[in-house]
């Protein structure tokens, strides 16, 4: 079977924008000088098109409570993000008052913790946790988990526990690939993909490379990511602007598609954007003025 090319009108299942000088972003400082700044999608807006990326997802970046608001009052001038995966603290009391607050916003499909910074490798395993994945659920919303290696194993109890809610992995659950052993990562990935409820994104990957570190296990992560989950429930990310740190935008898809396996065209298209469309639910977030409905969204906020 002969790979089919990528085809016009992808879906960026994972991207982002920020401002340090409006919300706060825990884990970026001077250390990233690249990234710790204001960054907006009209930056990305020439590579993104000459891409054929026409469709896309934002998600969170910060624990802050003003994020989401904030991100669908900008997203008006991006009409083609018609996906945000923003941030709601899960074991909040009031979490399902918090997300009906956005509910009128069809582009609210989700809400991702940034797990893999919290110091508690067990928090995705607490009571309340549980308690906001059941909230998540009932409400139709969707789950991102961006996890550390070893974080893994707790994952996939704690998913199989709620098969009512969907599940997006984020980065293939970024495989350990500057230390050149796969096989624990492996094993743990491979009985997450086991669970009918849970997707993938191929995203966040070149970043993870040591110096000079050639793509075979790269080529390995991708591959097994195909064998495990198939293209019906694998999807592309950009990860941008993070990716860049390793290469720019346009580079970072043709690097994936060259390791992807050979996929037939129905395949294709469900990997670079039916996967995203479906899990995402994204059809219904077409031609919607949605900040109407955000009174937060309008705030000014300073830090």
């Amino acid at each position: 079977m002969q790979p089919d090319i990528v085809p016009a009108g992808i879906t960026d299942a994972h991207l982002h924008f920020w401002n340090p000088q409006r919300i706060e972003y825990f884990w970026l400082g001077p250390e990233q000088p690249t990234l710790n700044r204001q960054i907006s999608l009209e930056e990305l807006e020439a590579d993104r098109l000459e891409a054929g990326v026409s469709q896309g997802v934002f998600v969170q970046a910060s624990h802050d409570p003003r994020e989401l608001g904030w991100v669908l009052g900008e997203l008006d001038r991006f009409p083609w993000v018609v996906g945000v995966v923003g941030w709601l603290d899960l074991t909040a009391p009031d979490l399902e008052e918090q997300a009906r607050t956005y509910l009128g916003d069809p582009r609210f499909k989700g809400v991702r913790h940034l797990t893999h910074d919290v110091p508690d490798r067990g928090w995705l395993g607490r009571g309340d946790v549980a308690a906001g994945l059941d909230t998540l659920a009932k409400l139709g919303l969707s789950l991102d988990l961006v996890l550390h290696p070893q974080q893994l194993a707790l994952a996939t109890e704690v998913v199989r526990q709620h098969p009512e809610l969907n599940v997006i992995l984020d980065h293939l659950g970024n495989p350990p690939l500057a230390s050149g052993e796969l096989s624990a990562w492996s094993r743990d990935f491979s009985a997450l993909a086991a669970l009918p409820n849970v997707s993938a994104k191929v995203s966040g990957l070149l970043t993870g490379l040591a110096p000079g570190q050639g793509e075979t296990l790269l080529k390995e992560a991708v591959h097994l990511a195909c064998e495990r989950f198939g293209p019906g429930r694998l999807m592309f990310g950009g990860d941008w602007p993070v990716a860049t740190l390793a290469a720019p935008y346009g580079t970072t898809l043709d690097t994936l598609r060259r390791l992807l396996p050979p996929l037939s065209p129905a395949e294709t298209r469900a990997f670079w954007s039916g996967t995203a469309s479906r899990v995402y639910r994204l059809e219904a977030a077409h031609r919607v003025q949605p900040s109407s409905v955000l009174p937060s969204a309008s705030l000014e906020v300073t830090t």
